[in-house]
């Protein structure tokens, strides 16, 4: 039975990374006419991170042909989306901005779709190694998890860098960490920047727990099944 097209990576790499390439034109554009400074420097903005899209959506298919790595189809397909939301929707299109809670759901996703490729990394290492290495369950589990936080964490430190950089060399900041905004819950006493930054990471943190939970209970049935054959 033929394959349909919309359950091929590649169908979304080619959709996304044209995408990625028109926003890039239109960037440049808007840098060579733009008529105010505002305008420029959000092309400019643009024109970096609709290179960034496209650079790493094809780090998958660029390890496939170079290393001959056999990546799980569907956890492709979860990264592509993942990075065209949250970086060609969430910053070039300013879905962070505009749709309420947007930003949150793309962290706790992204916590998500970091601890699953932690464990498709795994596979794949386990696949291709000429020594087969069998690790716990709670191993590699507690090694998704803690390789999720940690790229969570980066990423906080790469938009304080840009706010930071932003603030001092450009007429138009950036507000990444939201440190502009004010905060009017009553819960919580922090600037909303802080408030911002530490509500990205529960919330990665939360969808990183829920992959490594499930993973560590696939895992821990195929142990199982394995041990029931030997026996």
């Amino acid at each position: 039975m033929k394959k349909s097209i919309f359950k091929s990576s590649a169908f979304y790499y080619h959709l996304f990374t044209t995408i990625a390439l028109l926003e890039l034109t239109a960037s440049i554009l808007g840098v060579i006419f733009g008529f105010s400074d505002a305008t420029r420097d959000t092309s400019i903005s643009n024109i970096f991170l609709s290179s960034l899209v496209i650079v790493l959506m094809s780090v998958p298919r660029f390890l496939k042909s170079k290393f001959k790595l056999v990546i799980t189809n569907s956890v492709e397909i979860l990264v592509l989306v993942f990075l065209f939301a949250s970086i060609t929707l969430g910053f070039v299109h300013n879905f962070y901005e505009d749709i309420y809670g947007y930003d949150k759901i793309v962290h706790a996703v992204s916590g998500f779709v970091i601890a699953l490729s932690a464990f498709e990394a795994i596979h794949i290492y386990n696949q291709n190694s000429k020594k087969y290495v069998k690790l716990p369950a709670i191993f590699v589990s507690i090694f998704a998890f803690t390789f999720s936080i940690t790229l969570l964490v980066v990423w906080e430190f790469y938009e304080f860098l840009i706010d930071t950089l932003t603030f001092n060399l450009t007429l138009s900041a950036s507000n990444m960490q939201r440190y502009l905004w004010e905060n009017t819950y009553l819960l919580f006493p922090q600037d909303y920047g802080l408030l911002d930054t530490m509500l990205d990471l529960i919330v990665g943190a939360i969808g990183s727990s829920i992959i490594c939970i499930l993973g560590y209970h696939f895992l821990k049935k195929q142990e199982s099944n394995n041990t029931e054959k030997l026996t």
